[in-house]
């Protein structure tokens, strides 16, 4: 995907985690879940430290693994009882990250999914081309669930 793509994927991924969120830890917490949804979005690519053309890390590896951002999901899920805005922060930025990774996750190059050596590709569409629909459909689900759960 591209940067665009990956930040309105990563917002509608943010709105509708933060209108869940809402429903259990009220507003702020759920405004917090789509704020730092945007960060995250981008994360996977700018966690690689660019200095000049070069990354630090090789693009489309460790910062593109799908289970780190799964676990950063379940640990941030898991901290909201204790400390609803400090976990929505964090969430916010994971699941914002975990969209970025699935929007590559549907392109030919794909991202690793259970080691971060080894990418696999659902080949649904191509980065730039087709990325349009899967971030009307991630807008569509987020417009439903906020409809729904907080208006």
């Amino acid at each position: 995907m591209t940067g665009n793509a990956h930040r309105l994927f990563g917002l509608a991924f943010g709105a509708s985690a933060g209108a869940i969120i809402t429903t259990f830890y009220g507003v702020m917490p759920g405004l917090a879940v789509a704020t730092m949804a945007l960060p995250g979005s981008t994360a996977p690519d700018w966690l690689e430290i660019r200095i000049g053309p070069a990354t630090l890390i090789p693009h489309r590896t460790v910062t593109h693994w799908l289970l780190p951002w799964l676990g950063l999901v379940g640990v941030s899920a898991a901290w909201l009882p204790d400390t609803p805005l400090l976990a929505a922060l964090l969430l916010g930025f994971s699941v914002g990250g975990l969209s970025h990774v699935i929007g590559d996750a549907g392109t030919p190059s794909g991202v690793p999914l259970w080691h971060p050596a080894k990418r696999h590709s659902m080949k649904l569409w191509d980065g730039g081309t087709s990325e349009f629909w899967p971030v009307l459909l991630a807008w569509v689900i987020a417009a439903i669930l906020i409809r729904s759960l907080v208006l």
